[in-house]
């Protein structure tokens, strides 16, 4: 016994050491990449957000799967990465908790142009990988569209796993391609940039795909279950910050009140047994036998208490 004991105790503090080895290997770049690559996004698209090469992205997500906090998913053509166990638990360490992936959509920004470009920009090109390079920008996949007034940003989809974290990486992607039309094209925009609409986050959750077999549900100004294109894949959509954050608070409030239910049930059944063991003795007061006490009726009681 003392040595399965001592085997078990080995064994958690291999567990911990691995952990603590894990975190010091990756430092903060590796837990950022670890982070988006987790939550779904693309090395494209974690490159986009952290401001980094694809290929410094692709060094860590290599490094990430040999130790195995990531596994590579499929779906169709499409090449994707998940948390392992051991990545939840990384990130469950640096930063306290992880929560269900959440996407936030195109969280576009109009700016009023104050002075356009002294130097001609293809805006048809713009949105182009290959464009942004040529610029000494490393960003991808952001699309910048000119009126004769005005300049949109759209910073593309973000995922990650806390609603503000995402508003916020869409408005630093938003402000460097701000800079970056200033600094290399010589524009002048305004300071405050006002955003085409509302936040728009998504969760891709088992729930929605057996939702959305059930009919679509869209409330406007409020969010949906459904399917729609260009993906077309089931999901249950929330516009505004704060119906994200309650989505995604959800599923940890319904793990409490299963916790609270399953305590109450527990007091129920205490409170049935002692008026199990009342009831027998009330019997054995009155007199009354317990097989008598079968076919004890109310009226009879009543008649005894008067």
């Amino acid at each position: 016994m003392v040595r399965h004991l001592e085997r078990k105790d080995s064994a958690s503090r291999k567990g911990v050491k691995q952990l603590k080895s894990g975190l010091e290997l990756l430092g903060p770049t590796g837990l950022e990449i670890l982070e988006k690559l987790g939550a779904g996004s693309t090395a494209a698209e974690t490159a986009r957000v952290l401001g980094c090469s694809k290929p410094n992205v692709t060094y860590w997500k290599d490094r990430l799967v040999a130790m195995g906090a990531l596994r590579l998913q499929v779906a169709d053509v499409i090449k994707y990465y998940s948390l392992t166990p051991y990545g939840l638990k990384i990130l469950a360490r640096s930063e306290e908790q992880v929560s269900e992936s959440v996407v936030l959509e195109d969280h576009a920004v109009k700016f009023a142009v104050v002075e356009h470009e002294k130097c001609r920009i293809d805006w048809r090109k713009l949105g182009e990988p290959r464009n942004w390079e040529q610029l000494g920008a490393k960003v991808c996949g952001v699309k910048v569209e000119k009126t004769s007034r005005h300049v949109i940003i759209h910073p593309g989809r973000l995922r990650g796993f806390d609603v503000d974290e995402l508003e916020v990486e869409a408005g630093r992607i938003v402000e460097r391609i701000r800079l970056i039309l200033e600094a290399k094209f010589g524009m002048v925009l305004a300071d405050d940039g006002v955003p085409i609409h509302k936040p728009i986050f998504r969760f891709y959750s088992d729930e929605a795909k057996e939702d959305v077999k059930n009919g679509t549900c869209i409330v406007e100004g409020v969010g949906s279950v459904d399917c729609s294109p260009p993906e077309r894949v089931p999901h249950e959509e929330y516009c505004g910050k704060e119906r994200a954050k309650a989505r995604l608070l959800l599923p940890d409030k319904v793990r409490r009140m299963e916790i609270k239910l399953d305590g109450l049930i527990v007091t129920v059944e205490r409170l049935v047994d002692l008026t199990a063991k009342l009831v027998d003795s009330m019997t054995q007061v009155v007199g009354v036998s317990e097989g008598s006490a079968r076919e004890f009726k109310k009226s009879d009681f009543q008649s005894y208490v008067r």
